[in-house]
C-alpha cells in the first residue's frame, strides 16, 4: 500500500522543492550578465597584452604591456566572484 503512495509523493516534493525557489529579478539577471561580460573582457584584455608583451619584445612599449597586464591579474584576484 505504501508503494502506491511514493510516486505521489515524489511529485508533492518536486513541486515544494520547485515553489520556494528564488526568481531573479530583471535587475538581478542584468547584472550577472554585465559581471560575466566584464570577467570575460578582463580575461581577454590579459591575453591580449601578454600577446603584445611578447610578440613585440623588443619595442619600448613592452614592459608597459607587462606592467598592465600584471595590474589586471592582481584586479582579477582580488574582484569577488572571479
Amino acid at each position: 500500500m505504501l508503494k502506491r503512495f511514493v510516486p505521489f509523493l515524489l511529485i508533492a516534493v518536486l513541486i515544494g522543492s520547485t515553489a520556494c525557489e528564488h526568481k531573479k529579478t530583471q535587475a538581478e539577471v542584468k547584472a550577472e550578465k554585465v559581471k560575466a561580460f566584464r570577467k570575460q573582457q578582463l580575461a581577454k584584455a590579459i591575453k591580449s597584452y601578454e600577446e603584445l608583451a611578447t610578440k613585440y619584445a623588443d619595442s619600448e612599449h613592452a614592459a608597459e604591456a607587462k606592467q598592465r597586464a600584471q595590474k589586471l591579474k592582481a584586479q582579477a584576484a582580488q574582484s569577488p566572484g572571479k
